[in-house]
């Protein structure tokens, strides 16, 4: 049996954000690699530091980065970042 990533881990940290880049650009069309890896490293590495349970970290950052990818894709100023509320 596989024994799961510890999300904490600087070297698993690598390859989780790798593995979630690599998923969300199947699913989301329209961004280059690059951009995706950056927004899931400045999300996963937020959202990590207010964690109370790093386990869900990694499920946490592809949602909220493909959110934001989608919602950038629809809206007709895509090239600049919509503020949160």
């Amino acid at each position: 049996m596989k024994k799961a990533l510890d999300p904490g881990d600087p070297v698993n940290r690598v390859q989780i954000k790798a593995s979630i880049t690599d998923a969300i650009a199947k699913q989301v069309s329209g961004f280059s690699r690059e951009e995706i890896a950056l927004r899931v490293d400045e999300e996963y590495e937020r959202l990590l530091r207010h964690a109370s349970i790093p386990t869900h970290v990694p499920s946490l950052t592809a949602g909220s980065v493909r959110r934001g990818l989608r919602a950038d894709r629809r809206s007709p100023d895509s090239g600049e970042t919509k503020s949160r509320r």
